[in-house]
């Protein structure tokens, strides 16, 4: 049966209309959660409030971008998106994504998620606002460099721009949270500031996990679920030890989800500041869906 991964290859988006970008109503907030950290904040007020929110599993190389808003409707979104963040010493960084977008239960607002690349979100600015002067500041005339903007550019639903101050620190606060929960998981949490150049995937992680590694054991009973599981990475470029640290429910899943990433995981290895390779670790949420079916309930 097919099986609906999360990080689907995506297909070139066109570029959309411009749209303003939002400034926002609240501060930035890092939610320690028993097994991610989330970073988010608000924009707008009453019927217009959107929120932003950005999962990063630790370890992960990607993060889950959300946005809420108040939209009702029933109807379940698949598509593509373009991903888009303006500001710092690169210029702009894009990358393309499968979204799903759903009414939810527990906040009782639309969400529209995908996976985005953590790299988009490694240069921003050193900022505290678009229009800031003062000691200490850097650029013409001694103005801050301008915020970061986020875009966010669905297909068949309209966008979202989110102008983004103070970013690099909140980040930075999202990193220090993500350090607590791998010490938790019995990783060593100064892994992170000893790597100077991260391990990098030979070939395409995509196709790591395939649909036929669905477990035929468990597709009778229409077993589903998200794994989370994390491995080492050796000096060979091999994964290895592969454990689960969030389970499915389903055992047979999180077992199949570390065969597959053991059978074909392969990397340059990390390199520390002494230059030579390094153990390093690396993490992913697989989720195991049927055909069919959708987590909107949920």
């Amino acid at each position: 049966m097919p099986l609906m991964l999360a990080l689907t290859a995506a297909a070139a988006i066109a570029e959309p209309a411009s749209t303003a970008p939002m400034t926002p109503s609240g501060r930035w907030n890092v939610d320690y959660g028993d097994t991610a950290c989330t970073l988010g904040r608000t924009y707008g007020t009453g019927k217009a409030e959107t929120v932003l929110a950005l999962r990063q599993l630790p370890l992960g190389s990607t993060l889950e971008l959300m946005v809420y808003v108040n939209d009702r409707n029933a109807t379940m979104r698949l598509g593509q998106a373009r991903i888009a963040v303006t500001g710092g010493a690169t210029g702009e960084r894009s990358d393309e994504s499968r979204y799903e977008s759903y009414p939810t239960q527990a906040t009782g607002k639309r969400m529209t998620r995908m996976p985005v690349d953590i790299a988009l979100f490694e240069t921003l600015p050193s900022d505290r606002g678009p229009s800031e002067t003062g000691p200490g500041t850097t650029g013409p005339a001694g103005t801050r460099p301008a915020a970061a903007v986020l875009r966010v550019s669905p297909e068949k639903m309209p966008g979202w721009a989110f102008v983004m101050p103070n970013a690099k620190a909140a980040f930075e606060a999202l990193a220090k949270c993500n350090d607590a929960t791998v010490k938790l998981w019995g990783i060593d949490p100064t892994e992170r500031s000893r790597i100077a150049q991260s391990a990098k995937a030979t070939g395409s992680q995509g196709n790591w996990i395939a649909t036929d590694d669905y477990p035929m054991t468990v597709v009778s009973k229409g077993a589903q679920g998200t794994s989370t599981i994390l491995w080492t990475i050796g000096l060979d470029g091999r994964a290895a030890d592969c454990r689960t640290v969030v389970t499915s429910g389903e055992v047979e899943l999180d077992k199949a989800a570390c065969r597959a990433i053991i059978a074909r995981a392969r990397y340059t290895p990390a390199l520390g500041f002494d230059g030579k390779p390094m153990i390093s670790h690396s993490t992913r949420k697989v989720t195991w869906r049927l055909p069919g079916t959708w987590s909107g309930g949920k």
